[in-house]
C-alpha cells in the first residue's frame, strides 16, 4: 500500500496506517531544522549539535499515531531533558514558526510535560498525570512509546530502560481542546544540549493501547 500525501502549508499530511520509519539513520531527509544546522547524523542517530534553541520536525503531518524511538540524553551545559513536541502548529509558508511549535511537550526519559500552545504554558493536572515509575538515568539508551490521539486530544508515553525491557506508563496527556494534526518534533529546549534519537518510528492510526509495556 502506498502513502498518500496532500500538501499542507509547508507539510503535508500521510494517510497511510502502515508503520514507517522516519529516519533512514543516514540522511535528515524528511525533516525542518529550526533553527538551521542544528541537528547532524552521528552514528546513525538524529543528533542536536547543541546551537541554540530550537526543533527539529517532520515534513509530514501527522493526527493519530503511535511513535516508536531510541534515545538518550549525552550532555548540557546548562543542563535540560530531551523532548518530543505533538499537536504542533505548521508554520505558513515564510512565516516564522510558534516557540515549540506551539505543542504538547513530553521530556523523555523522565516524563515531565509541558504545554506551549499559545495562552497556556501550563505542567499542570489534571491535564497531565504523572504515574508512579522507577527513575531513569537519561544517559542511557531508552526505548520510548508515545501513542497520540487528535481526536480525543490524548497522548500516552511509557518508556523502557534497558532497551528490550518492558516499558512502563509514566505519563498521560487530556484535553479535548489540543487534538489537531500537525507535525511531530524533537526540540533542543536551550543551547548546550546534546541528544541523540535513532529507530524512530510512526503507526498511523494505531489500535488504542501501548505495546511496548506488554
Amino acid at each position: 500500500m502506498g502513502i498518500g500525501i496532500m500538501v499542507l502549508a509547508g507539510c503535508s499530511r500521510s494517510s497511510s496506517s502502515k508503520t514507517i520509519s522516519l529516519f533512514d539513520g543516514k540522511t535528515l531527509d524528511g525533516w525542518i531544522q529550526s533553527p538551521a544546522d542544528a541537528w547532524t547524523v552521528k552514528d546513525g542517530s538524529i543528533a542536536s549539535k547543541g546551537i541554540g534553541r530550537g526543533v527539529i520536525y517532520t515534513k509530514d503531518d501527522y493526527g493519530s499515531f503511535r511513535l516508536i524511538f531510541t534515545m538518550r540524553h549525552v550532555s548540557g551545559n546548562p543542563d535540560h531533558q530531551a523532548a518530543v513536541l505533538f499537536f504542533c502548529t505548521c508554520p505558513a509558508p515564510g512565516q516564522k514558526e510558534l516557540d515549540a511549535l506551539g505543542g504538547i511537550q513530553f521530556q523523555v526519559p523522565p516524563g515531565y510535560p509541558w504545554d506551549y500552545r499559545p495562552g497556556h504554558n501550563t505542567d499542570k493536572e489534571p491535564m497531565f498525570k504523572r504515574l508512579p515509575h522507577p527513575k531513569f538515568d537519561p544517559h542511557e539508551w531508552s526505548r520510548v512509546e508515545i501513542l497520540v490521539n487528535a481526536k480525543t486530544g490524548t497522548a500516552r508515553l511509557a518508556v523502557a530502560q534497558p532497551v528490550g525491557s518492558k516499558a512502563v506508563e509514566i505519563l498521560d496527556f487530556n484535553d479535548p481542546t489540543a487534538g489537531k494534526t500537525g507535525p511531530i518534533a524533537l526540540q533542543m529546549h536551550n543551547k548546550g544540549l546534546l541528544d541523540e534519537y535513532k529507530d524512530i518510528t510512526v503507526e498511523a492510526d494505531p489500535q488504542d493501547d501501548l505495546i511496548t509495556v506488554k
